[in-house]
């Protein structure tokens, strides 16, 4: 541990990294006709994207250049992704295969959902996209100005579509959500505090010495199950620094164990929410990568 510590204080701070750092690429991803467009005028304060009560208005993907406190970013509005048996033309299939390359070529995924309908199908099946693709995620709930109503029973009905969202894209725990009205421009000025948070998250490091007894207490907690005779048994974790980081750029570990095979999915959510209690990590996903005891042993 004293190693560790002696060679990380002659390393860049995680701050000095940062500035480094290329302009995020923000994706604005969702079905069609959920107000992306909008939201991506009510950021700029400015009529840049076309916005229109027909769905799918919006064909090609935009890359839009946007400084917000010093700070770049890359806003890229994209078409709504809908199902592909719905898809009308060849110009529509192709608009929708340029709105999923957006969310692999992006730093941080903002999912939009309208507040009126709740999370569909479709909705449920970009939010596995950006899972598969370990993208820094943020879900935002727009169009809250046709939801709002008497003061008393806002923050009981706001509480209920905050549930019910979680309820529905479980599998994205990760993401915090901002509710919004891109029309009236409520909460927009959150959205964006959000995803500092999540960047500053980002360049969090966890001390080797605290990371392994978080991970044993853990374990102690709730032993990983047998497989046959054999049962999982970690060795060693340390967090990863990548050599070119990017922005917003998952928390990756890497732990050393008798044999990868023995760990299970449900196992290694488990650790992931253990090690979200000590650390948070909002935002983002955890990446667990494990090494045996032979080299050859990797997963």
């Amino acid at each position: 541990d004293d190693l560790v510590a002696g060679i990380e204080s002659l390393l860049p701070s995680a701050q000095a990294q940062a500035e480094a750092l290329p302009a995020p690429k923000l994706a604005l991803v969702g079905r069609p006709n959920v107000g992306k467009s909008s939201l991506i005028n009510a950021i700029l304060n400015d009529s840049r994207a076309i916005v229109s009560e027909i769905a799918g208005t919006t064909r090609d993907a935009l890359d839009l250049a946007y400084e917000r406190d010093g700070r770049p970013f890359i806003l890229c509005d994209t078409a709504g992704i809908r199902h592909r048996s719905k898809h009308d033309t060849p110009m529509e299939v192709f608009s929708v295969m340029r709105s999923e390359s957006s969310i692999k070529r992006a730093d941080l995924c903002i999912l939009v959902i309208d507040a009126t309908t709740g999370v569909t199908t479709q909705d449920k099946k970009i939010a596995g996209l950006i899972q598969k693709s370990y993208k820094a995620a943020i879900i935002v709930l727009n169009k809250w100005d046709l939801i709002a109503g008497d003061k008393a029973t806002e923050r009981e009905v706001l509480e209920e579509h905050l549930e019910r969202v979680k309820e529905e894209l479980f599998f994205l725990p990760y993401a915090p959500i901002v509710v919004l009205s891109a029309k009236t421009g409520q909460n927009v000025k959150r959205l964006f505090s959000m995803v500092e948070k999540v960047r500053e998250h980002a360049t969090r490091r966890a001390g080797t010495g605290e990371l392994n007894r978080v991970m044993r207490a853990a374990m102690e907690r709730q032993s990983p199950p047998r497989q046959g005779s054999r049962r999982f048994k970690l060795l060693y974790a340390t967090q990863l620094v990548p050599k070119f980081p990017k922005p917003f750029e998952p928390p990756a570990f890497l732990l050393f164990v008798n044999d990868p095979r023995l760990i299970s999915d449900p196992y290694v959510n488990y650790l992931c929410a253990r090690l979200r209690e000590h650390w948070e990590f909002p935002g983002l996903p955890i990446i667990l990568k494990k090494r045996g005891r032979d080299q050859n042993s990797k997963d």
